[in-house]
Parts: structure tokens; C-alpha cells; sequence
């Protein structure tokens, strides 16, 4: 079973004051503009929610940005991933409710699963 992202949600991240991202079923979505628009902005975000404190960007909090980074993916198999506070603590929540880390998003997909990176909880690598 291949796991999909369906949806993601952005705030206060790098460039991005708020992003929400519903990808295309068909499995090709795009993410255009001009230069200095978020693009990249919007990658880091997905890379850090997904893979952990290793992808965390240098200066994850949007500059002038009152509230903390948040981000929320929410996959295919029903798991959503997110990462809010001022820390931007990982949690990660399965279809049933039940709250882990990334070990959960580890094994989110097919054997092997969607992170490639043991969140650390004391956030040092």
C-alpha cells in the first residue's frame, strides 16, 4: 500500500505566513510563483514534518512571526503528523486516535515507511 500525502498546513515557517495544500488525487501537484514566494519554504516544511530534527531548516520561524511554526501533514493512511509549539514538538496521531512519534510515521507506509530519520526527543542530533 503506498501512503499519499493528503493535505498540508503551514504557518510561520521559514517564508510561509500560512500555506494549505490539498495535493491532486491524480498524483502530480505543482507549487509555482515568482522568486522569494515560498516555494522552497514550502519543501523544508514537508522534509522537516516528515523526516525529522535532521531536515529542520536553520531558521525554521518566519521572521516577525508572533505566533511559533506549525506544521500539519495529514497521509493517505489517515496518520497526521505535526509539529507546533515553540520547540515545534512532534506528535503524531493515528487513525485511531492514539498519540506516538516518529517511529509511528516511521512505520506509517509499507514496511519501511515515510521517515528515514529516529526523532531524537532531547531535539540534538
Amino acid at each position: 500500500m503506498s501512503v499519499k500525502i493528503t493535505a498540508l498546513e503551514a504557518e510561520n515557517v521559514k517564508r510561509i505566513k500560512a500555506v494549505a495544500l490539498t495535493p491532486s488525487p491524480t498524483g502530480l501537484t505543482l507549487v509555482g510563483g515568482n522568486n522569494n514566494q515560498g516555494k522552497t519554504s514550502v519543501l523544508d516544511a514537508l522534509a522537516w514534518a516528515l523526516g525529522g530534527e535532521r531536515f529542520r531548516p536553520t531558521a525554521a520561524q518566519r521572521d516577525g512571526a508572533v505566533a511559533p511554526a506549525h506544521l500539519k501533514v495529514t497521509l493517505s493512511n489517515g496518520v497526521v503528523v505535526e509539529r507546533k509549539g515553540k520547540n515545534a514538538s512532534l506528535t503524531v496521531t493515528d487513525p485511531t486516535g492514539r498519540r506516538s512519534g516518529q517511529q509511528q510515521v516511521k512505520g506509517a507506509g509499507n514496511r519501511g515507511g515515510i521517515g528515514s530519520h529516529n526523532e531524537n526527543p532531547n531535539g540534538v542530533d
